[in-house]
């Protein structure tokens, strides 16, 4: 390492390395099944004490200022690999606030958050390559999620980064500096040396490993179902704590025996693949940390590199003899370790499958103290046992020490096997482990596996399936398994996630209204069936909404349009549980699902609509007074009696204010209505001509700047953009770019949610209404991002109420507000407002009658 060149300091062009032989692996991994989540490592830390989201975000950007490998991006340059280091970096986190529900519900939102971002997947040609989310449990509790692709990190590495990060904020939070030494090198200085050192090194250590592994059996045990024709990468863990005695044990077992805790485990691991295969020829796979100087210990990358050991266990009887091959087999492999496994793969050159990984299907690691539990200034740092993002093997098994004990985990394929037979797997797994400390010597014929319960629940040959003939309940069957299979790549595109399980949330997986629409459209294309925006909120998880399309298409129509007192459309259950006044969203219900959900479950929210956002007509020009009064029967029809809270966006937000004037008119308790992005109408052609046309070139301005930054970040298309102007939609041009295939069709996707074919007519009505007096509360949501150049806080409601508005800002563009940091900020203002309507108000008119 002393002919490593010093790290480039300064300067603003991007620095370029080549890749380190772990590097070249996970690329060629990711090449062969882009934007996986299997690499990603997932990490969750317990944090309790005090400790403010400025400090994590400042530790972590700290963090990335230390070392280069996070803020690297991966670049293919001639057919090679190169990492490319960026100056700089910033990392923004993302702060979640779960203290809005109930104490009991907290812990399993934060899983299901959890699982969410660990199978998020990275681009790693784009940064960054790390993602930070904060989850407030409690005041004093929270839960750091910190997803890194192992590209750029590694085991070794999960402890570098707890210590910098606890060290680092502990310092912020003293406003002193920080004590951690400036680092030796950095990670492309260790990947330039290893290039060099492996072009010489490697080479003696090739005619080791081609005695060791040339024509090996590839080895993998039996499934359930037949494999995948490409590695889905899906996983599950399934894990158990050993008792605190039999972990203590363990190690003094290993001990007495002459062997490391690794090697004991490793020799159970094989057992178990033994009698699960009927095998002698064993493969098992593992992974060793790779930093042997000194001066590799303190940097975060990726070090680790693949093993591959080969146990004969022909003539073995009993464990010990079994534990002795295994010793001598890791030991040697140990002193090959210098070996890269992509050149390994390159000598061997095993024949290829894209429905296997080459030379190992099952690997076995082990960790000790991954993340140790400590004190850093006013908070305490632990960590937690990481959920699946994704799995390379067939089956991975690894044994972790934490600080209550050892744990076994096994992570297995759900494509290949049964849940059943994976928790089989792990009981015989754990019952080899412990007789292996307890009897050494004991006889590997006597490690049965279970019996996959008699012929009760026996698995049907495949010749008794091919020759019965269906119920219709089996017919029903698969066809909802098809119909979800094609959900789930429409989902899984338009959602920008890995693998979904059926019990998939669409608005928990980051989906919104707009994405709503568009994945309504292109159910329709696929299916050719029209599905009601409502259907996601009956029905919002994968599963769910294939049988309810599984219905549709069998031919189960819904009751006549006159057998209803309402049409289903008109009323949307957005969020139907609780007890509480609930919340009345007037129009754009899709907006609103976040919004309900960070607000919480003991308070109902309901979506009215007057118009079916998909038979688009239209509308005859009315007073808005008139079109809110349709509205009143509405929301009458869906609650007979107040108190009334209402909500409304936009130009719902004036029909919102009228509906609450005409209720609280005829004697019903209208406490509180809340408007987001609502102009009073009339305010702003009140004012002087200069003005007014100073406001509006200001806002078209923004908006022409709006939709190039989207535009160019790709979080908007050209037709969507055209689709937002009225005039452009008016000439027919965007029918015509589709029909040539220059824009994607837009004509039965223009923002549904927002009812976009009616939308100008009441705008007109809302440009000529002009509001009374109001008695009850209002509060004002605003976009951040909203141009009020000058105009107040109050967009011109104080001259018509009685009590001046409260008026909040809220992160995000106008509809968007709703979404991710802006749905817990509108619940954190919304809730103080809220829990005020628990205080007796005078009793409705009709109550009292």
């Amino acid at each position: 390492m002393e002919q490593v060149a010093a790290m480039a300091a300064g300067g603003s062009e991007p620095l370029r390395f080549p890749c380190s032989s772990s590097q070249q692996r996970c690329w060629f991994i990711d090449a062969l099944d882009p934007g996986s989540a299997a690499l990603n490592v997932a990490l969750r830390w317990e944090i309790t004490g005090i400790i403010a989201d400025d400090t994590v975000e400042h530790a972590f950007n700290t963090i990335v200022e230390r070392h280069e490998v996070l803020r690297t991006r991966f670049l293919e340059i001639d057919g090679e690999p190169v990492q490319e280091v960026a100056p700089a970096l910033r990392l923004k986190l993302s702060v979640v606030d779960l203290r809005h529900l109930p104490e009991e519900a907290r812990d399993g939102e934060a899983r299901k958050l959890a699982e969410r971002e660990a199978q998020t997947p990275f681009d790693i040609h784009e940064l960054p390559l790390i993602r930070v989310t904060l989850l407030r449990l409690a005041d004093q509790r929270a839960s750091l999620l910190l997803t890194v692709h192992q590209i750029v990190f590694d085991g070794w590495s999960i402890r570098v980064i707890a210590n910098e990060f606890g060290e680092i904020a502990a310092a912020y939070d003293a406003k002193r500096a920080h004590p951690l030494p400036e680092l030796p090198l950095q990670y492309g200085d260790y990947a330039r040396w290893q290039r060099e050192y492996l072009a010489v090194e490697a080479v003696k250590h090739e005619r080791y490993w081609y005695e060791q592994l040339a024509h090996a059996p590839y080895l993998e045990v039996p499934g359930d179902f037949e494999k995948p024709a490409r590695p889905s990468h899906h996983g599950i863990i399934l894990a158990e704590m050993l008792q605190p005695e039999t972990g203590a044990r363990m190690e003094e077992a290993a001990r007495l025996l002459g062997v490391t805790p690794f090697a004991l485990g490793c020799a159970a691991t094989i057992a178990l693949i033994k009698r699960l295969t009927g095998r002698s020829d064993i493969i098992l796979g593992t992974q060793i940390a790779g930093r042997d100087e000194t001066e590799l210990e303190p940097l975060i990358g990726v070090f680790i590199n693949n093993l591959v050991l080969r146990v004969d266990t022909r003539h073995v009887r009993n464990f010990s003899e079994l534990l002795a091959r295994t010793n001598e087999t890791v030991r040697d492999a140990l002193m090959h370790q210098q070996m890269p496994f992509h050149r390994l793969v390159e000598l061997l050159n095993p024949p290829r499958d894209p429905a296997r990984t080459p030379l190992i299907s099952v690997n076995f690691t082990m960790l000790k103290e991954v993340l140790q539990y400590r004190e850093y200034g006013r908070f305490r740092l632990q960590g937690v046992p990481s959920l699946s993002a994704g799995s390379l093997y067939d089956l991975n098994f690894f044994v972790v020490k934490w600080r209550d004990g050892w744990r076994m985990a096994m992570e297995y394929n759900p494509d290949i096997f049964r849940a059943d037979t994976a928790r089989a797997f792990v009981s015989l797994w754990r019952s080899a482990f412990e007789r292996a400390i307890a009897e050494p010597d004991f006889a590997l014929d006597t490690l049965v596996p279970p019996e996959r319960g008699g012929p009760v629940t026996a698995a049907p040959k495949p010749a008794d399936v091919a020759s019965a003939t269906p119920s219709p309940a089996t017919a029903s069957i698969a066809v909802d398994a098809a119909i979800e299979a094609a959900l789930a790549e429409i989902w899984q595109d338009l959602l920008q996630t890995g693998p979904l399980t059926p019990e998939a949330d669409f608005f928990a997986l980051g989906g919104h209204s707009l994405l709503a629409v568009r994945m309504l459209a292109r159910v329709r294309e696929r299916f050719g069936e029209r599905i009601d925006p409502l259907v996601l909120f009956e029905a919002p998880t994968l599963r769910q909404m294939a049988s309810r399309l599984g219905t549709r298409l069998v031919g189960n129509p819904e009751p006549p349009a006159d057998e209803r007192l309402i049409e289903p459309w008109n009323v949307v259950p957005i969020q139907p549980h609780g007890s509480e006044t609930p919340i009345i969203a007037i129009n754009n219900t899709l907006a609103y699902y976040n919004v309900a959900r960070a607000i919480g479950t003991d308070r109902p929210f309901i979506g009215i609509q007057l118009f079916d956002p998909n038979a688009p007509r239209e509308l005859e020009e009315r007073p808005l007074a008139d079109v809110a009064r349709d509205y009143v029967r509405l929301i009458r029809a869906a609650r007979p009696g107040g108190p009334y809270v209402l909500f409304g966006l936009c130009v719902a937000g004036a029909i919102a204010y009228e509906a609450g004037c005409q209720l609280e008119a005829e004697g019903e308790a209208v406490p509180l209505i809340i408007l987001a992005d609502t102009w009073r109408p009339g305010y702003l052609a009140e004012l002087p001509p200069r003005r007014r046309a100073a406001f509006r070139r200001a806002y078209r301005w923004h908006m022409l700047k709006r939709h190039y930054t989207r535009l160019s970040a790709g979080e908007t298309e050209l037709a969507d953009v055209l689709a937002s102007y009225p005039k452009i939609r008016k000439t027919g041009m965007l029918k015509a770019a589709a029909r040539l295939g220059l824009i994607e069709d837009r004509t039965g996707n223009q923002d549904d949610w927002s009812n976009r074919w009616f939308l100008p007519t009441l705008e007109r009505a809302r440009d000529a209404y002009r509001p009374g007096p109001f008695g009850g509360r209002v509060v004002l949501l605003r976009s951040d991002e909203m141009i009020t150049d000058g105009l107040g806080d109050d967009m011109g409601w104080n001259t018509v109420l009685p009590l001046p508005p409260e008026s909040h800002a809220v992160p995000g563009w106008h509809a968007e507000m709703f979404q991710g940091d802006g749905a817990q900020v509108i619940a954190r203002h919304l809730r103080p407002r809220l829990r005020e309507l628990s205080t007796p108000l005078r009793p409705s008119r009709q109550a009292a009658e």
